[in-house]
């Protein structure tokens, strides 16, 4: 500690970044904190990087570690093991910090018990040019569910907090940030600050290319939390067909290639495995013969009255009639709402909106693609935008997802107590874009032989 000043640790990460790294540490340099520790470490860069870093090696505040490619997490738990400093913070090669990041980072540590300190973030382009600020949830006032994990990057750390929570799990090989605020939160209090801390490059290098593996990561993780918090949901699968004689739009013997979309989501279902009751609600009699020829063993008919199969009916009703008719279902935690119109499950994002349902215990989780679409409305007298603001501001609680039709989680006793699927608290779970593709039309028919042949690989 120099003049009674927190030591620092600094850790560049860098794997190919040659291009931007002398930007990232030039920003570390020139910080107004005086009492920081370099590490610049090269995650086995095959492109100029060590040319750049060169010009560094002979700095007395930077430690180069050159190393075989590790991956992310191996990396941050190997600056982890030889900071000294009483803070530890991660600056990604092609980012770079404000002047005042750390002295900012460091005011925010003002109680024992926070663990985790972040902020917000300029978006720069390639160039470096400006496109906008992002303005993360004060979490002292506006939060209380704690679904909205802080950036991997340019958040920092009590470094002997994040050593007693084992550090990063190195099973992991991106969304290192998403597991870690789990195992932090569960332990600590964690703040954010009302300050820009870093700019954060959008290029296309860095731009989501395999959004599977993101949310299947994702996945993993929150399996992992629910089996170490021991929570064991007990799902059953509801799916309502009204029928094309109530609705046009029903279309389960319509045919996606060869397959009626019913045995499509049908068959997909059963095969996951995750539901130890699958119901199908309808009036449609051609459904009911069909389910009882070729699904007698696995699928449970709900012979739903006309009545309560009109388009303006709410589910809430045809969801409590059901429930209220078969007292044994009442012992299942969760409900999980299938619609046919959305013909491509995956597993994996089923198990995590369950999970996400047990973790935070809450009362619903719904589908979601996140949008960046600016949308307006109109008040009378001029459209008024609901998310856009000409500041050049993008505030995280603005930003909008759109609900994906036909898949929602739901809590079975609030359905009974309240006869309302609905409940206070909404979570959500990003689902990837064939996931959420829904049909509502011939020429939805027509994308969705294309998008099968993609769902079946």
């Amino acid at each position: 500690m120099r003049n009674n000043i927190p030591l620092v640790s600094v850790y560049i990460t860098n794997y190919n970044y040659g291009g931007f790294i002398e930007d990232a540490i030039e920003s570390v340099l020139d910080q107004d904190y005086e009492n920081i520790e370099i590490f610049i470490i090269d995650d086995g860069s095959t492109d100029n990087s060590k040319e750049v870093i060169e010009k560094y090696i002979s700095h007395k505040q930077i430690r180069v570690v050159y190393q075989q490619n590790k991956g992310l997490t191996k990396t941050n738990n190997v600056a982890l093991r030889i900071a000294n400093g009483e803070f530890i913070v991660r600056l990604d090669a092609d980012d770079k910090f404000k002047t005042d990041a750390i002295s900012n980072l460091i005011s925010g540590f003002s109680r024992n018990e926070i663990a985790m300190v972040f902020g917000n973030w300029d978006v720069i382009d390639e160039k470096g040019n400006f496109i906008f600020t992002f303005l993360r949830h004060d979490f002292d006032e506006d939060v209380t569910l704690m679904d909205c994990p802080a950036h991997g990057a340019c958040t920092m750390f009590r470094t002997d907090y994040l050593r007693s929570v084992g550090g990063y799990d190195e099973e992991l090989r991106c969304q290192d940030g998403y597991e870690l605020w789990f195992r932090i939160i569960d332990n600590f209090k964690v703040k954010s600050l009302k300050k820009t801390i870093f700019e954060y490059r959008r290029h296309g290098s860095n731009l989501t290319g395999d959004e599977n593996k993101i949310l299947s990561t994702r996945s993993n993780i929150l399996k992992k939390i629910s089996s170490i918090k021991g929570l064991n949901a007990k799902p059953f699968a509801f799916i309502p067909i009204r029928g094309t004689n109530l609705d046009a739009r029903s279309m389960p013997f319509e045919k996606i290639g060869k397959y009626f979309i019913i045995d499509i989501v049908l068959k997909e279902i059963i095969s996951f495995n995750v539901f130890s009751k699958i119901v199908v609600s309808t009036p449609d009699r051609k459904v009911i013969s069909y389910i009882n020829e070729k699904y007698k063993e696995t699928v449970q008919i709900d012979i739903r009255e006309v009545g309560n199969s009109l388009i303006n009916q709410k589910l809430d009703s045809v969801v409590f009639d059901f429930l209220s008719k078969n007292v044994k279902l009442h012992d299942f935690t969760h409900g999980v709402l299938f619609g046919l119109e959305r013909p491509f499950n995956k597993k994996y994002l089923i198990e995590s909106a369950i999970d996400i349902a047990q973790i935070f215990d809450i009362d619903n989780v719904i589908g979601v693609r996140p949008s960046d679409d600016v949308l307006f409305t109109h008040n009378g007298k001029s459209l008024t935008g609901l998310n856009f603001d000409r500041s050049s501001l993008r505030l995280e609680r603005d930003e909008i997802y759109q609900m994906v039709k036909g898949f929602s989680v739901f809590k079975v006793n609030n359905v009974l107590n309240n006869k309302t699927i609905w409940g206070h608290v909404i979570g959500h779970v990003v689902l990837d874009q064939i996931s959420s593709f829904s049909i509502n039309s011939d020429l939805d028919l027509k994308v969705a032989e294309l998008l099968f042949q993609e769902y079946k690989k």
